[in-house]
């Protein structure tokens, strides 16, 4: 497998960061004088968001239809932030000394507002899946952490990076909202946490394989 790693001062490789949209966005961002931190935080706003469309539509009798189609609108307004957060930092020349606490800690918070909730909409067996889910992948990062100190080189590995797990939630969300009819959007949703537990536990081993046969640079 090929390793898909960066200096320890480097960034996650994402193909978007090189688009025209994406550059004309992150310099419009720049010009308006917003911060880099600001924007990380604003991936848990969108988290927090998510999380209180699905608890509502399950607990509170919220349409579902409208939830589900928002929350997979939070997972990818989330992405944009860690994208576009970055690039203002960098390309936009606004670095700050903790930025790389606000470019980290922000998403820890995201992947539980977004996991957690989707255990309670499954319900039963789903919400031991989801917090579990949840702390894998905290566990994940943890793991990228360990790497990076060990062979100054940080491994964003999967099979089931950040990205992948916003996708199989993006994913399970749209067409749990085409099974509401049919009474399968929680199997949809059951299936997703089944994915991604066992995708995080295949990132776990796969990054512990990585920093333990890389020699330290």
């Amino acid at each position: 497998m090929e390793q898909e790693k960066n200096e320890v001062d480097g960034r996650r490789e994402i193909a978007s960061r090189n688009t025209g949209w994406a550059n004309a966005v992150a310099h419009k961002l720049t010009q308006w004088d917003i911060a880099p931190n600001t924007i990380s935080l604003m991936s848990v706003f969108f988290s927090v968001v998510g999380c209180a469309l699905l608890l509502s539509s399950h607990f509170f009798g919220f349409n579902p239809y409208v939830a589900y189609i928002l929350f997979a609108g939070c997972v990818q307004c989330r992405l944009l932030c860690n994208l576009f957060d970055g690039m203002v930092a960098v390309e936009g020349g606004k670095r700050s000394p903790n930025g790389d606490l606000y470019n980290d800690m922000p998403d820890r918070f995201a992947d539980a507002f977004f996991i957690v909730p989707v255990g309670y909409v499954v319900g039963g067996i789903g919400i031991e899946l989801a917090w579990l889910a949840a702390l894998n992948a905290i566990m994940s990062a943890y793991f990228r952490w360990i790497g990076a100190y060990k062979t100054h080189n940080h491994y964003f590995d999967g099979p089931m990076a950040k990205q992948h797990r916003m996708a199989v939630l993006t994913f399970a969300s749209l067409a749990a909202t085409v099974c509401i009819p049919f009474g399968y959007d929680k199997l949809v949703y059951l299936i997703a946490l089944v994915i991604m537990n066992i995708g995080l536990v295949a990132t776990l081993i796969n990054r512990l394989y990585l920093m333990t046969h890389t020699d330290k640079q």
